[in-house]
């Protein structure tokens, strides 16, 4: 089964890509609503400093947060797996 691309014109293709950053923060809002109403808490950065954020709107100070990492094009970034005994440790 084939199935043929549908072609949009410049314009068209134009109008799409600016909704993608609506899209994308429609969807980043979406996940971080639904992981805190499954798991109660999420960690995020809030002012340079790691913070638990509850379900009740209370913050927990966690850790101070490590700046941001520069990555240059082509850059091969290595990252260490967490074990899962030390992830499900945590809560």
């Amino acid at each position: 089964m084939s199935i043929k691309a549908k072609k949009h014109s410049d314009k068209e293709m134009d109008a799409l890509e600016r909704q993608i950053p609506d899209l994308a923060k429609m969807a980043t809002m979406s996940a971080y609503a639904r992981a805190l109403s499954v798991s109660g808490s999420v960690l995020r950065v809030d002012s340079g400093d790691l913070v638990r954020m509850s379900l009740d709107g209370s913050k927990t100070f966690v850790a101070k947060a490590k700046p941001r990492r520069k990555v240059k094009v082509g850059e091969v970034i290595t990252v260490r797996r967490v074990e899962a005994q030390a992830a499900s440790g945590r809560t």
